[in-house]
């Protein structure tokens, strides 16, 4: 059995590396493999080890065409904003490290902290569930107001601009698993896609040495970005983007990159350990060890061991890619190669979101620019997720 589980553990490393690399395949999309993987009839620590290591390792690797080649991925979209813009100060692999040095540290704290965890995380769940849309005005204030003078007003149009087509998305006759990615792409991908190739942008020589950053900084921004990545993985409509929002509002590159690293990370966790900590599947992941496999104290404590060992390897492996891409995009035409991502992601949208989807990722890309050309946070965007969650709470306490 020992070696049937490193078998699977390494297969999902390797799948969420894969994940981790395509422009918006998201490892939430592996639900449509439930029939697959049930018709194997795998053992609890097989299935365990290949599921848990897809979603860790894909929440490490992801970030790496989110800051390279801008094209995001559900839960570090916001990732793109300072990542981008250091590639193109000559930052692009200190930029991506910065990310990694979150997630790790996100799974270290999340599984030293693990007999904390089991006391405190129900009785969060329980005391601040009926209260999600409280919650997310709150952020949803606090991105808005950070803006200066008149843009405060430009913000908040933005912000429901973006919160109805949410309302609407999920009108349209698209899949629920997909219609995320061409809003996502044109927000933060396509829109600044089209900016980088209207301006011209070349990506400059990468500085070889090491950036300071303080380890107070990134223990700091470790810790507070664990702590938010809890109560994205563990509380309905409080996901890792609305959190990731929130974050946005530090005018700290640095401490945000490492911060949205361990948000997302301990998000994937947490909404795993969830299904034992709170009876509640709170990813697509979770959803799928839900409908094949019961979670007790044996399997959480297997859970935190493969997300060490997971964590640790698309670690290693992601800044290896990162060092390898950055050689990759310096002798190639950036203006081409932001050509060839956007016609791909286009051709993504049409083939898999079709005709709607595409006109979704027009609308969106559309916004992206306005909000750049006026200078706005673009985390202010998350209110496509974030006011469809807030009236859904709000009619159901009404």
């Amino acid at each position: 059995m020992f070696f049937e589980i490193l078998f699977f553990l390494f297969l999902g490393i390797l799948v969420g590396i894969i994940f981790g690399l395509l422009p918006g395949v998201h490892p939430n999309t592996i639900v449509i493999l439930i029939p697959l993987l049930a018709s194997f009839n795998l053992e609890t620590p097989l299935l365990l080890a290949f599921i848990v290591a897809v979603a860790v390792t894909n929440s490490i690797a992801s970030f790496l065409p989110s800051i390279l080649l801008s094209v995001p991925d559900s839960g570090n979209e916001l990732s793109i904003l300072p990542g981008h813009r250091m590639l193109l100060d000559g930052y692009g692999y200190q930029a991506v490290k910065l990310t990694v040095v979150g997630s790790i540290g996100a799974v270290i704290l999340c599984a030293a902290a693990f007999p904390l965890l089991v006391v405190i995380v129900p009785f969060l769940f329980d005391s601040l569930s009926n209260y999600i849309y409280l919650l997310l005005i709150i952020i949803a204030a606090i991105m808005v107001f950070s803006e200066q003078g008149k843009k405060k007003l430009i913000a908040l149009a933005l912000f429901f601009a973006s919160g109805i087509i949410g309302i609407i998305s999920s009108r349209i006759p698209i899949d629920n698993t997909l219609t995320l990615f061409p809003i996502f792409s044109g927000f933060f991908g396509i829109s600044m896609i089209l900016l980088q190739i209207r301006n011209r942008v070349e990506i400059p020589e990468q500085h070889q040495k090491e950036m300071y950053v303080s380890k107070g900084l990134i223990n700091s921004s470790v810790i507070s970005g664990s702590i938010a990545g809890v109560f994205s993985g563990l509380l309905p409509g409080v996901g890792a983007s609305e959190i990731a929002s929130l974050a946005s509002v530090d005018r700290n590159k640095h401490a945000f990159l490492v911060r949205i690293g361990a948000i997302t990370t301990a998000n994937i966790v947490l909404s795993i350990l969830g299904l034992w900590l709170i009876g509640k599947s709170r990813s697509g992941m979770a959803v799928v060890i839900e409908q094949l496999a019961s979670i007790g104290l044996e399997e959480a404590i297997m859970i935190l061991i493969i997300t060490l060992i997971s964590g640790g390897v698309a670690a290693v492996c992601t800044l290896a890619m990162a060092k390898k891409s950055l050689l990759l995009v310096k002798n190639l035409s950036y203006q081409i190669l932001a050509i060839i991502v956007l016609l791909f992601v286009t051709m993504l949208t049409y083939m898999f979101a079709g005709l709607y989807g595409t006109l979704l990722l027009v609308v969106c890309s559309a916004i992206g620019v306005l909000t750049n050309v006026v200078n706005v946070k673009r985390g202010v965007l998350m209110g496509v997720l974030m006011l469809p969650t807030i009236v859904f709470y709000m009619s159901q306490t009404a």
